[in-house]
């Protein structure tokens, strides 16, 4: 599917630039907004499309954008609600039933918050996979916008809980992000407004589902191309150090006597020998929180409805059950790698859809070749990897280490080399090793600074 700000479509360019879309890409779905023109005008420029279906909602007030949402035979759409800012329905393709919202971001800002409700209570009970995609007209952080000045961070809050509250995370992309371009007051402005957003269900049905950005042209947005795709090629699970242990004696002791039962032993070795411990003690003791949970939950319920238990006993079975929470939204915010949300907030979803998103993020699903050609398969692109990098560490024929010796002055004096040269003093070492936040990525092994610094 094709989503794009269009602007308008009284401009010859931009519906030319639609019809090439449409020839380039063939998406079996377009959605356009701000069309700014009448319903029969814009039928009339798009007839030959060839999209037998369509839904319009046509422009509101003085220069209030219409939304025209069209989509070929091979689909079937059914539309469950419509306004100025959304257009929510149900697509059916090969079998496959999924929600997709399309939407307009409200431009007002004081009405923002407004419609992200009114799309959250509409969709409090979608269980399965959704999709929405279009200009939400708001960003999540700073970094998703180059020039003027900062915005504060509260300004952020009213969409990022609208992602938290639906289990909403941005679909992997490729191509330049920063979709608008604008002049505000005295500055020139590039923001994220357009963006394709998945739930944890979408994610699950469609691994390798993708968006790309494509150039601007006939319009200050890039449209948006959306992709699904089912295929997942499975890999195996990497180790991941498990923030939770570092409060448990039993770990902290099999992860001592692991590395001191190899004294003469490298510390990669060291590692190793704790990683295996670990993932041993893991195994036997089920540490999937959830499932404490869910026993937890059972156990406080049964407690409840049982007469002769004590309150005492109940208040410990919350207490435990409040403590795995807490756990499961620890190791959530670990995954997640956002520093910006603290602990406490019950976050857990939002965590947990930020990890996947950025699972998402890291899976290399599309590429473009040397020759310009864009690659969606797996063997091609790890093909074009391994070319890649045996052209870059392949000789070609010219040694031009006297050249560079010739350049070089020597600046470092004898004893400026002596300390630079020297081994690090223990307490130099845990300096560096304190100032890591716990929560970083982790090294080659998996083990990150939490482990090191509480061990």
């Amino acid at each position: 599917m094709v989503s794009w700000n269009c602007c308008g479509l009284g401009n010859p360019a931009t519906v030319r630039r639609i019809k090439e879309l449409h020839k380039s890409i063939a998406p079996h779905i377009m959605f356009l907004m701000e069309t700014k023109n009448s319903d029969n005008y814009v039928l009339q420029e798009l007839q030959d499309l060839s999209y037998p279906h369509h839904t319009l909602i046509s422009p509101h007030g003085v220069g209030g954008g219409g939304l025209a949402l069209f989509w070929s035979q091979e689909v079937a759409i059914s539309i469950l609600s419509s306004s100025h800012n959304f257009i929510d329905t149900i697509v059916s393709f090969k079998g496959i039933n999924v929600n997709a919202t399309f939407v307009y971001g409200e431009p007002d800002i004081s009405k923002r918050a407004t419609v992200w409700n009114n799309i959250s209570d509409m969709a409090s009970e979608r269980n399965g996979p959704w999709i929405l995609t279009g200009d939400f007209n708001d960003i999540l952080e700073n970094s998703e916008k180059s020039g003027g000045p900062l915005r504060a961070e509260s300004s952020f809050f009213n969409f990022r809980n609208f992602l938290a509250r639906n289990d909403l995370f941005d679909l992997c992309h490729t191509g330049n992000c920063l979709s608008w371009r604008g002049q505000r007051h005295t500055h020139l402005i590039h923001s994220r407004l357009d963006r394709t957003l998945v739930n944890s269900a979408w994610f699950d049905a469609f691994p390798q589902g993708r968006c790309n950005y494509l150039k601007f042209e006939a319009s200050d947005h890039r449209p948006v191309h959306s992709a699904f795709s089912e295929s997942m090629t499975k890999s195996g699970r990497i180790f991941r150090y498990d923030r939770r242990l570092k409060d448990v004696p039993e770990v902290k002791n099999l992860i001592k006597a692991a590395w001191e039962g190899s004294p003469s032993a490298s510390v990669s070795h060291k590692l190793i020998q704790c990683r295996r411990a670990i993932v041993s003690w893991c195994r036997s003791h089920h540490t999937n929180s959830r499932k404490a949970i869910e026993d937890l939950k059972s156990k406080v319920d049964t407690a409840m409805a049982d007469p002769t238990v004590e309150e005492a006993t109940i208040s410990t079975l919350n207490t435990t059950l409040l403590e795995a929470y807490k756990a499961e939204e620890q190791l959530w915010r670990q995954r997640s790698r956002l520093l910006w949300l603290t602990l406490g907030d019950w976050n857990t979803s939002f965590f947990h859809a930020v990890s996947k998103g950025r699972r998402a993020r890291n899976k290399l699903s599309v590429m473009e070749s040397s020759e310009g050609n864009t690659l969606y398969e797996e063997d091609k692109i790890a093909s074009e990897i391994a070319r890649y990098f045996s052209n870059i560490f392949t000789s070609a024929g010219f040694d031009g280490t006297t050249t560079v010796a010739q350049a070089l002055n020597p600046c470092i004096s004898e004893a400026m080399n002596a300390s630079l040269t020297s081994l690090p003093t223990a307490g130099e070492i845990k300096r560096a090793l304190f100032s890591i936040h716990p929560d970083k990525a982790p090294g080659p092994e998996g083990f990150s600074a939490c482990f090191f610094q509480s061990n």
